[in-house]
């Protein structure tokens, strides 16, 4: 009984993995497919992965898709990399979308 002490606080599973987060660079296949997913999100254009490549170095999303979708992206340039910021981290984002 002189050893006992109350219990400790429950951690979020969330939590865990977030120093993780810091130390390494998400792979650039799970990085296109965010993007993929936060385009459909934000314009409701369903791209396909393939036309979507990451350059890890730079940090730069490359479309290989029509002049007019790509126009359209253009326009919620900001809006899409904020949305991988905030699944991706501020370190390991994506900083470019051409």
């Amino acid at each position: 009984m002189e050893d006992y002490s109350a219990p400790k606080k429950m951690k979020l599973v969330g939590d865990l993995f977030k120093k993780y987060q810091t130390l390494f660079k998400p792979p650039q296949e799970s990085v296109e497919i965010a993007c993929v997913g936060v385009i459909k999100k934000i314009t409701g254009f369903d791209i396909p992965k393939e036309s979507v490549a990451y350059t890890v170095n730079t940090k730069v999303i490359s479309l290989n898709l029509p002049s007019v979708l790509k126009t359209e992206i253009k326009f919620k340039h900001k809006d899409i990399l904020q949305e991988l910021r905030k699944q991706l981290g501020n370190k390991n984002a994506p900083e470019t979308i051409f």
